[in-house]
């Protein structure tokens, strides 16, 4: 129940962020204002900094096809959603698809950030890859590139943050507003 909660919370603020105020500054690597960048106030600079080495260390467990780097940075009953798979709650439940999905493919992926908004104990932090810079190693030995667009909720319990809710998009003008 209150995994459902949480995330519900998250997207409500998710739809709301354009009508409350701003807690942080954000922008666009790639995109048409330029790098994101920090806010100017030192706490929530710190609380960006924070949430945003979580996905950092997301994105180091997935080049390295290392899901026990991964399990760690998700809440118990947090929730995962791929394109065109089943929508999967709770680690122990991601543990296959990790697995199957690093059977299949290798990652390089640089996620390159879009924001970091913050609002109370939720964070947003939306990232894309470049155009043309990731490329997806596929087990046959064909590379392919990776057109996506993440959007990571997570949760802050205490000083340490944990993904609730990790989803993406795929598309070829990832990046793009």
């Amino acid at each position: 129940m209150r995994s459902s909660m949480t995330v519900t919370a998250a997207l409500l603020l998710a739809i709301a962020a354009e009508a409350l105020p701003a807690q942080a500054q954000t922008g666009h690597d790639g995109g048409p204002s330029g790098a994101f960048s920090y806010s100017q106030d030192t706490q929530v600079a710190s609380d960006q900094s924070a949430a945003k080495a979580v996905v950092a260390a997301y994105q180091e467990g997935l080049n390295t096809a290392d899901f026990g780097k991964i399990s760690p940075l998700f809440a118990p009953d947090a929730v995962a959603e791929w394109n065109n798979k089943t929508t999967v709650v709770g680690v122990d439940a991601m543990a296959a698809p990790y697995a199957a999905l690093f059977k299949d493919a290798k990652f390089d992926t640089d996620f390159q950030y879009d924001a970091v908004d913050l609002y109370g104990d939720i964070a947003i932090v939306r990232t894309h890859h470049p155009v043309g810079q990731m490329e997806l190693s596929l087990k046959d030995g064909t590379k392919s590139l990776d057109f996506n667009r993440e959007i990571f909720v997570l949760h802050r319990s205490g000083p340490a943050w944990t993904i609730v809710l990790y989803t993406f998009t795929t598309q070829p003008r990832q990046g793009e507003q």
